[in-house]
């Protein structure tokens, strides 16, 4: 997840600098677009790895066991969705700094904005992660839905190609992907010299759709636990 952004990144700097020339920036090297693109489109792929963390658990008969101890499924889930969230932070960061000395990403404007979309988004596809977890039958169905929802929301999120190159409707659709906003506020950071205030509005977003993914993620694990295979 780390190592094949970084792999693939070079073969597609050169027609991303071109797009970000002719869309006025001028002095763009290309990974302004192609890094964070690549950051997010793995990091949806990382989420196989949250998966597979809660259902080895029920394949181990282990699940049960921890939820007839003294130790709350509320304290059960919080630990490892903590463990989940530093799995998704570790391989956004991993990807991006390793980039800023390999292919020479900038941030060009606020730093501390710039670290508060990586914490916001990573717990955004964190708990996207949890969901899909606690609302499907099996292992096999929540990463095949990872897999294809994760291509398809990184793609409509502008990860593969800016989102001002799609078509009416695909710009309207973007609007409830959260690849989307993580992408265009870390956009306006490295190439409008962005602030807080700038990406406020994505950061309001990311935030919003972190909430209704943990309480709609809470809801599915009290109302259908957890068995692999549904038995």
């Amino acid at each position: 997840m780390i190592l094949i952004p970084l792999i693939m990144a070079p073969f597609m700097l050169p027609a991303a600098k071109n797009q970000l020339v002719a869309e006025g920036y001028l002095a763009a090297n290309g990974s302004e677009q192609v890094i964070p693109g690549l950051a997010i489109l793995f990091s949806f792929f990382s989420i196989q790895l949250i998966i597979q963390m809660f259902f080895d658990e029920t394949k181990w008969n282990t699940w049960d066991r921890q939820q007839i101890s003294a130790t709350s499924l509320t304290e059960i889930i919080t630990g490892k969705v903590f463990v989940s969230y530093l799995i998704q932070l570790f391989q956004l960061t991993a990807v991006i700094l390793i980039s800023s000395l390999l292919f020479k990403f900038c941030i060009n404007g606020s730093w501390s904005a710039f670290i508060i979309v990586i914490i916001s988004f990573a717990a955004t596809l964190t708990f996207f992660g949890i969901l899909l977890v606690s609302w499907t039958k099996s292992a096999s169905i929540a990463l095949a839905l990872s897999n294809f929802l994760g291509i398809l929301m990184a793609g409509l999120g502008g990860s593969l190609s800016p989102v001002s190159t799609f078509p009416n409707w695909a710009k309207a659709l973007a609007k409830i992907d959260p690849a989307y906003w993580g992408l265009t506020a870390i956009k306006k950071i490295s190439l409008d010299q962005g602030n807080f205030n700038t990406v406020s509005h994505c950061l309001i977003v990311l935030w919003s759709m972190t909430i209704i993914f943990c309480l709609v993620s809470l809801l599915g694990f009290y109302h259908r636990p957890l068995k692999e295979g549904n038995n």
